[in-house]
């Protein structure tokens, strides 16, 4: 649905600048992605950009002119088409939401443990070594290059009681 790519937009926007500069977004984030592999979802997302981009223009907001680009696409994380990868090397966080509830990942021993191997081998296959990875409700294998630094327990209303958000670094491979 978008939240967690269009909240991350806002999140480092330059309160001070009140956007008096306008040659200088005033956030820390260049770009903020959202890659969705189910057509409804992205265009859901999309709905919620423009509802986002609505308030913040009614507002006349300087959350606007310094809230990070946005870009919501449609793509397949383990088969990436050449934008797609192009992304994912380049980014430096990532965060996976709902990827315990994907067909591939809901059928044999991939939820024993909230273990998600295909996601792991896809994402250390397109990240960059630096890359912090957020898990939402999963684990990633550490055998694929990623090391993990810790779990935050979260309450979420999608996922209630709670979730696990679990932080990894991607390392050199």
């Amino acid at each position: 649905d978008g939240a967690l790519v269009l909240g991350s937009s806002l999140l480092y926007a330059d309160t001070t600048n009140n956007g008096d500069d306008a040659s200088d977004s005033g956030n820390a984030m260049k770009m903020c992605y959202g890659v969705d592999i189910v057509p409804g979802l992205v265009e859901r997302s999309r709905s919620h950009h423009r509802i986002l981009q609505d308030i913040l223009q009614d507002n006349e907001s300087f959350l606007q002119q310094s809230q990070a680009n946005i870009e919501l696409l449609l793509g397949d994380i383990h088969q990436p088409d050449s934008q797609l990868q192009k992304i994912l090397e380049e980014t430096t966080i990532a965060v996976c939401f709902a990827t315990t509830w994907s067909a591939e990942n809901a059928v044999g021993t991939s939820l024993q443990g909230r273990k998600l191997p295909k996601l792991s081998k896809a994402l250390s296959h397109g990240l960059s070594p630096g890359c912090r990875v957020v898990i939402i409700d999963g684990k990633l294998d550490e055998e694929d290059n990623f090391r993990w630094m810790g779990d935050l327990r979260i309450n979420c209303p999608d996922t209630a009681p709670y979730s696990v958000a679990t932080l990894y670094h991607k390392l050199t491979a």
